[in-house]
């Protein structure tokens, strides 16, 4: 091997070495500084998981949070405020890794999250991690609404004609609970239009509900749906609703509207 072979292999072997080193440096250097306890105490990571309680009157919100260093004596809080007012707070537990705490809501739209973090030496850090200006889980902001089901149904025209009701505009419109306890999706298992008489189904019929741009939220037009009335006689009259079967076995009911009877034709009720 001549000199300037050799010359050249060690002034490549040099520059490996220096860049190993320059990236070490630079590692060791970003590890400082994450670890100064000079920076603003953070959070790394923060998670929030709701379980709903046997009635859909609350639930409970449970906090799991990593700060971005610890020292032995500094604490944390886990406070919950609702239109200002301080609703919950709970002294966190510390595992060696994470801090975890829990508050038991009741149902309520609105509500902020944040965590306090306590240094040894006094310092405090208030850490939103969830609120409405900036959410991270909207659900469990509007607790209420989440974890609410409802039905409605509207039909704004129809028809009769030879012992057939026709609707010709209308909606069923379903929202699911959009917090359970396992964290399953709730769904629409079954919809169904009941035409009644003196409280008894004389018709019924099925409908598909399909997702709307809304998480939770199913709908379908009942444009076209009918129904076979029975011979009525004057004032006499039927009623629609529809009945909603989610996946978890809850059923939603809601009126649809009333028909009666006059001069051989339906009218439906107005208000």
């Amino acid at each position: 091997m001549n000199r300037k072979k050799i010359f050249v292999w060690m002034l490549a072997l040099i520059l490996l070495v220096c860049t190993a080193c320059g990236k070490e440096d630079a590692a060791a250097e970003t590890t400082q500084a994450a670890a100064d306890p000079n920076a603003p105490l953070s959070l790394t990571s923060c998670t929030l998981e709701a379980s709903t309680w046997s009635s859909p009157n609350g639930a409970t919100v449970k906090l799991t949070a990593t700060p971005s260093r610890y020292t032995e004596g500094d604490r944390a809080a886990f406070v919950v405020r609702l239109e200002g007012e301080e609703i919950s707070s709970a002294i966190c537990e510390w595992d060696g890794s994470q801090y975890t705490a829990s508050a038991d809501l009741n149902a309520a739209d609105g509500y902020c999250y944040y965590v306090i973090l306590a240094e040894a030496d006094g310092t405090q850090t208030e850490v939103p991690v969830n609120t409405p200006t900036a959410p991270t889980d909207e659900a469990l902001i509007n607790l209420q609404s989440a974890l609410q089901s409802y039905c409605n149904i509207l039909v704004d025209s129809s028809s009769y004609s030879s012992g057939t009701l026709k609707l010709e505009e209308g909606i069923v419109q379903v929202q699911v609970p959009q917090i359970t306890n396992n964290g399953e999706a709730i769904t629409c298992q079954k919809a169904e239009l009941l035409l009644k008489y003196n409280g008894e189904t004389v018709d019924q019929q099925e409908v598909t509900l399909t997702d709307s741009e809304f998480p939770g939220h199913f709908e379908q037009s009942l444009s076209g749906v009918s129904f076979s009335v029975p011979d009525l006689e004057d004032d006499q009259q039927v009623t629609l609703e529809a009945q909603i079967t989610l996946s978890n076995g809850h059923v939603l009911t809601a009126p649809a509207g009333t028909w009666y009877s006059f001069d051989g034709t339906l009218q439906q009720a107005v208000g």
